[in-house]
């Protein structure tokens, strides 16, 4: 129902347009307290700092210049360190700042998450993987069990619409149907041991991929990393992560 908008300088003029009209190469000015409608690198700033807790975390305001900011070789920049750019739907706190849109939309660094979160699928639990590994050994077994029945009734001459029907159901005689049962209530057990430690699981899986979890890491906002972890040492005895 509300419609952002952008102060932009186009032909020597400044006016207010939606921010969904803005391309690359626009110059939008922006004052404390005014939402970042798109990506641009900074061409002034004045005392510039940024809120940008919604895309990298940081629970405080960052300092904007308009110097680029370097990188080592050819590893990009990570969006932390990029003092040198505004990023959309970060707030400038405080200062006065002129900028060139970069990207829009799902160009931007938040449309690239969004992006991920639309595209991305999640990788599957230890659970999972060895319900997968335990039903292939089961079709295995009970595949090598239906041919050696088949080949015995064939030698014995038994009729073959009565071995077909003894075949299907030895086949599916081998498939433990209270598993599913069995699985459903252990998780829920871990669930309501969890609960009772002030933990509360959203999905059932959950509870087999917590209880494999040894070391959780997070930063000092309480988010969670991206399971990568940095061991920087000196001397010996002194390494610090």
């Amino acid at each position: 129902m509300l419609v952002p908008t952008a102060r932009v300088r186009r032909d020597g003029q400044i006016r207010m347009v939606p921010a969904r009209d803005l391309v690359p190469g626009d110059v939008v000015l922006l004052e404390a307290g005014d939402r970042i409608p798109a990506d641009g690198r900074l061409v002034v700033a004045e005392s510039v700092e940024a809120a940008e807790s919604a895309l990298t975390g940081e629970s405080h305001p960052v300092a904007k210049t308009t110097a680029p900011a370097g990188a080592d070789g050819d590893e990009p920049v990570p969006v932390a360190e990029r003092t040198g750019m505004l990023f959309m739907n970060a707030t400038l706190t405080r200062g006065r700042a002129e900028m060139i849109v970069t990207a829009i939309g799902m160009r931007t660094e938040v449309g690239a998450i969004a992006e991920a979160l639309r595209t991305g699928s999640e990788p599957p639990s230890p659970l999972q993987v060895q319900m997968d590994s335990l039903g292939r050994r089961l079709a295995l077994v009970s595949g090598v069990a239906v041919v050696a029945f088949a080949l015995v009734a064939l030698i014995r001459g038994e009729d073959l619409a009565d071995l077909a029907l003894r075949a299907v159901a030895l086949a599916v005689a081998a498939i433990p149907e209270g598993l599913p049962a069995v699985l459903a209530l252990t998780l829920a057990l871990g669930v309501h041991r969890m609960a009772r430690r002030g933990a509360i699981v959203k999905r059932l899986a959950s509870v087999e991929s917590l209880g494999s979890a040894a070391v959780v890491c997070s930063d000092k906002t309480g988010t969670l990393t991206l399971n990568e972890m940095t061991t920087h040492c000196g001397p010996p005895d002194a390494c610090t992560t």
